[in-house]
């Protein structure tokens, strides 16, 4: 394998740089998509925060946003591109919970475990699809992979920014259900 690679030199210094700008126009697309999806979700009564290093867009309800401390809670559609992009290094796209940030409005790891578990009881049987072995009920509590999109697949995706757009508001739908349980939970806790 050295030999191969010693021997290619000039091609695979080529390959290195090339992927390193192919990522940068990646994120640049990234970002661009979040503010899109930014326009997007005000009409839903979402705002969105797009962490472009790691291929995220997180949404979170206007009402879950205190403006000192950010959101309470967000809901997450992540894990879009392809293995190698930067900091991101899950197998599959994935729509997430992410409760960590309400530690910043005073609630301990008991609160955030009842909160957890106060969401799953609310979603009966239909939790069962947001069960993965990857969520923790003191972090990301509800969580599901799309296994079904390949990696060839998350390729595409940032291939053009509205195939990435497309993609992202097809998802959000599907947590955006979840707001009422969630504001439910959100009531318990903040008494």
């Amino acid at each position: 394998m050295n030999r191969l690679i010693i021997d290619r030199w000039s091609d695979v210094t080529g390959l290195i740089e090339a992927h390193r700008e192919t990522q940068d126009r990646m994120e640049e697309l990234i970002e661009t998509v979040g503010d899109r999806l930014g326009r997007w979700a005000r009409a839903h009564d979402y705002q969105i925060e797009t962490e472009a290093k790691w291929a995220e867009f997180k949404a979170a309800k206007s009402s879950w946003i205190d403006r000192r401390k950010g959101p309470r809670v967000q809901l997450v559609v992540g894990g879009f591109c392809p293995h190698g992009y930067k900091k991101m290094d899950a197998d599959h796209p994935f729509l997430w919970l992410y409760i960590e940030k309400l530690t910043n409005f005073k609630c301990k790891e008991p609160d955030l475990i009842a909160f957890s578990q106060g969401l799953r009881k609310a979603l009966g049987a239909e939790a069962r699809s947001w069960e993965s072995p990857d969520v923790d009920d003191t972090e990301q509590p509800l969580g599901r992979y799309l296994t079904t999109i390949t990696d060839v697949d998350r390729a595409q995706l940032m291939a053009t920014e509205d195939a990435l757009f497309e993609f992202a508001t097809g998802q959000f739908p599907t947590l955006f259900a979840l707001s009422e349980i969630i504001d439910a939970e959100l009531g318990q806790i903040q008494r």
